[in-house]
Formats: structure tokens, sequence, C-alpha cells
């Protein structure tokens, strides 16, 4: 029997009934690993002694009826930016290959209490600073699903999307500072939760923006995503139900930003969508969304990035004395912050506020914004990994639109609704509310059956 097809839960509820083990479905995806990951392109190191020592606990306490999770023994994979005591931490950056934590980030310390079993750490695009996922210095893993050419994976969490894509691991957990978990899952087939800013504690995670730092998973469907939140919140999981769509209401934007350069099959697979959700009885408000365009120019605006100016404070330094070991275009985004000046981020600081005010107030009577998760298909990896102006285009177009639920502080997920006609997964994003999580799950839930 192959566990590397299962969900989480399924995994979960095998343990349960007794008939499966932690220890032989950790097994089966470390030998995965090591067979499927040679040059450690998913995966910077497996966690193979504490992995097999937690299985050996919740087989234990499985065995014993004390399990303490609905993940408990479901063994995950994180992102190398989440401490590991005692490992090598070093967000995808060459500079900090020496970094090795104490102790475990907070939101692994709550998973390993309630017993799920870390596999081990994913590769990331360098300080979390990209959302292709491409990162030379470490290897960047291929996106799984075109066997002919190697494409993005998305980022940064690269690697992450990419274990579970490809039965590396069950379920992964992430961080999304402009799109990060959001990415990754679209371009993966995967559902990926952006949470609201402060949902989830940042202690122990390597930072990039800590205004827009968020943690999240990403999952094979919405209900792991579901557990998943539950488990980095250190708290039973509770049932999920799909929402009532005969009585949701979806602001549908019309025209702006995030529509711009949108390829014709992500297009497509989103009016398909729609047109269900039409049938099931949801109704679709389709008016334009201003500030969605006004919060983009913000973001971008190379004189008033509140991300750039954090990213430069944490790490100018450490990048201006290791320039060499610096992948380019992350290196060259991280600097820019040296010219940025407090004034004009105090202003941008200011209107952010002024227009989030407005989306919330805007959007109020509506459960969920739908928009394309990504514009663009993920492109080659040998296009774009010289950087450059190519390089740039594509960063941008994968980061625009879900770069705006950071910048408005909003909850987010990504879903899949489709494929291209080169078999490539397309996302369909929800936005919602900060703090509505639950209510955009239960949504999420309801829309991933009727796709399905």
């Amino acid at each position: 029997m192959s566990f590397a097809d299962k969900t989480a839960l399924e995994l979960g509820r095998a343990f349960e009934a007794g008939t499966a083990d932690p220890r032989e479905v950790t097994e089966e995806f470390l030998e995965r690993a090591g067979l499927l990951d040679p040059d450690n392109r998913v995966y910077v190191r497996l966690l193979e002694r504490r992995a097999r020592w937690e299985a050996d606990a919740a087989s234990d306490r499985a065995r014993r009826g004390l399990r303490r999770h609905a993940l408990d023994g479901v063994p995950l994979s994180w992102k190398d930016l989440f401490d590991v005591a005692g490992e090598a931490t070093a967000a995808g950056s060459l500079a900090l290959k020496s970094r090795v934590p104490e102790h475990d980030a907070e939101v692994l310390a709550r998973a390993t209490r309630l017993g799920s079993v870390a596999l081990g750490k994913t590769t990331m695009t360098e300080l979390a600073f990209s959302g292709l996922g491409i990162n030379p210095k470490f290897g960047t893993p291929a996106n799984p699903h075109d066997e002919k050419i190697e494409r993005v994976p998305g980022g940064s969490s690269a690697g992450a999307g990419v274990s579970v894509a490809a039965g590396l691991a069950p379920a992964a957990v992430g961080t999304d500072t402009g799109g990060s978990v959001r990415i990754p899952a679209a371009w993966n087939g995967l559902v990926g939760l952006k949470t609201s800013a402060g949902r989830l504690p940042l202690k122990g995670t390597v930072p990039l923006s800590p205004t827009f730092d968020t943690v999240g998973p990403l999952a094979k469907d919405v209900e792991d995503a579901n557990a998943l939140l539950a488990l980095l919140e250190g708290r039973a999981a509770r049932p999920l139900h799909a929402a009532g769509l005969s009585r949701a209401t979806f602001w549908l934007p019309q025209g702006g930003i995030v529509w711009e350069s949108v390829e014709p099959p992500i297009r497509s697979a989103l009016d398909n969508a729609i047109r269900r959700l039409v049938r099931a009885g949801a109704r679709i408000a389709e008016h334009p969304l201003p500030e969605l365009d006004e919060v983009h120019a913000l973001a971008w605006d190379p004189k008033a990035s509140r991300l750039v100016a954090e990213a430069y404070a944490q790490w100018g330094g450490m990048l201006a004395a290791n320039e060499s070991l610096v992948y380019r275009p992350v290196f060259e985004r991280v600097m820019a912050g040296e010219k940025l000046m407090a004034g004009d981020l105090v202003r941008a600081d200011l209107k952010r506020r002024d227009i989030a005010a407005r989306y919330l107030a805007a959007t109020a009577g509506v459960d969920a914004v739908i928009l394309p998760t990504v514009a663009i298909a993920p492109p080659p990896i040998a296009e774009l990994e010289a950087g450059g102006e190519p390089y740039g285009r594509a960063n941008r177009l994968a980061l625009r639109n879900t770069t705006i639920g950071n910048q408005l502080g909003l909850a987010a997920l990504s879903l899949p609704c489709g494929q291209d006609d080169n078999g490539l997964p397309i996302g369909l994003m929800l936005q919602a509310a900060p703090g509505t999580e639950e209510k955009l799950l239960s949504l999420a839930l309801a829309l991933e059956r009727l796709l399905k």
C-alpha cells in the first residue's frame, strides 16, 4: 500500500483505525525523497533522526488510543525559514548557511506537541524574496506538472509546494509575504491558505518583512488546510462544513490591474468556475473595485515600499558583506531599500490604511472577492534564471494579484480550478476580511466540491 497519494487527514484516520502506522508512512516518504530528490532541490535536508523518533512516539500513542490531534503522526515538510533546533536554517541563503538555532519556531513547536512528524526542510527563494521559486545557490525544484520542460515551482515556498505535488510529503508549511504560499499552491495544483497578519506567530521564523509576513499551509485539499491551520494554532481540528452557495455572494472585480495580461486559459477557467457558481445559486456582483488598483500601485512604488524597506533593514548589511554569495535579482531588490526615505514610507503607510478601510467598507456585503491567483502559467526556469528584465517581468506577474491580500491584511486562499492546454494547474483565489479564515475555508470547501 502506497501512502503518497493520501491526504493528511486520510493518513490521520488510518492511524486512528489502526490500518496504517506512522512509522511505515514516515519511512515511505523518507525513502521517496531520497530516491526522487537525490540532488536536494526539493528538500534542503531531511530530518531523518527526528522524523523517526517522532513517528515512533506517534505510533505508540495510536496503539494506546492517546492520539493528540487529527494529524498526529502525519509527516509534514517545513520551509527552510522555520527554525529547527540544532539544524541549520538558512532561508535559502548561502550567507546564512552556518545559522543554527537553539529552539524550534513557535508554529513547529505547536505542531510537534500535537504529534505531527517533521519530515524535512524545503528549499525556497533566497530570503523569501520572489514569487518564482528560483534559487541557483541551493537548487530550484522543477514544477512536477511538466515532464518535458523544467518550469518554475512558484515561490517563495518553492520546495514546500513541490514536496506535496510530487508526493514527497502529505502537506507542507510555508510563509506568505506577497503570495509565497498561494503562488506555489496555484502552480502545483494545491490549496494554499494565506492567514491574516498576526493570526499565527512568527517567532522563530527568519523574517523578510514583519509587517506582511504570514504563516500558512499548502495542502491537497481544503479540509487538510483547515486541519493544518488548527495544528499550527495548537488546537484541535474542528469539523469543516461546506457553505451554502445559494446564500453566498461573491464580488468579481471588473476591469483593472488584476485582469491585465491574464492568459486566456486562466481567464477561461475562472469563467467556468463563475458559471458553476451561478448555476449553484450564488450571487455574483460584477463591479469595479478601484482599491485593488490603488494598493497595487502603492505596493510597487519604488519610492514607498514598506516591504523593501523592512527587507533592507533586516538584511542589507549582511547582503552587502556577502554580495558574491547572493542571487543577483534578490540582492538588487533588497538593496533598493537603501534609498527609501522615512517620510515617504510613513505617507505610504497612511495611504495603505485608508485604502484598506475603503476596501473593507466596499466589500462588507459580500462573502469573498474572486480573483485569478496568478495571471500566467509557470514559465521555464532556463528563461529566467539569469535574471534581468525577463525575470523581473515574470516575477511581477506572479506576485501581482496575491500581493494585494498582504498589503490589505486580508485572509486569502488559492484552490485549483482547472488546467491549461499543457496540463499546468490554474488557481482561483478567494479574498476575505482579516480574521475570517473559518468562513473562507467553508466557502472554499463548497467551491472545491462544485469544481470537482
